[in-house]
């Protein structure tokens, strides 16, 4: 059996599959009027289009706008949208314990519980993710 060895910081697969994708989809929201393209949005969310269509039809959306897209996000298989629904399931908050953490972004809790002690804290608020997933090897 061969060792896993850590190499890559969280925060690079975190700015990369979360961040990027959050924020190309307010860019979305911002510059263009709704309804929007559901294979833009399905691309933006790292869902395949028949998923997003499901989802739609489970969901009685007929077009995509602001308020169904955080619908769709709730119910998607992507990683975004899992971290998406589980930030909504721990409550959207500033600041987070490192089981929530854990829980959001699907890191090893030793993991999260390690880079949270080195840093001295017990709750991290938002503003620090950054920091944090930055101390975590994946």
């Amino acid at each position: 059996m061969t060792a896993h060895i850590h190499t890559e910081p969280y925060l690079n697969h975190y700015r990369t599959n979360i961040m990027s994708r959050l924020e190309a989809i307010d860019l979305l929201i911002k510059t263009k009027p709704s309804p929007y393209d559901r294979t833009e949005v399905s691309d933006l969310l790292g869902i395949p289009r028949d998923e997003l269509d499901r989802i739609a039809a489970e969901n009685s959306i007929s077009s995509i706008t602001p308020q169904s897209l955080a619908v769709i996000m709730k119910n998607g298989s992507g990683e975004l949208c899992g971290a998406f629904r589980r930030e909504l399931e721990c409550g959207l908050t500033d600041t987070y314990t490192p089981e929530q953490i854990s829980y959001i972004y699907n890191i090893d809790i030793d993991d999260v519980l390690n880079a949270c002690a080195s840093m001295g804290v017990c709750r991290l608020h938002r503003g620090l993710l950054e920091t944090l997933f930055s101390t975590i090897y994946i």
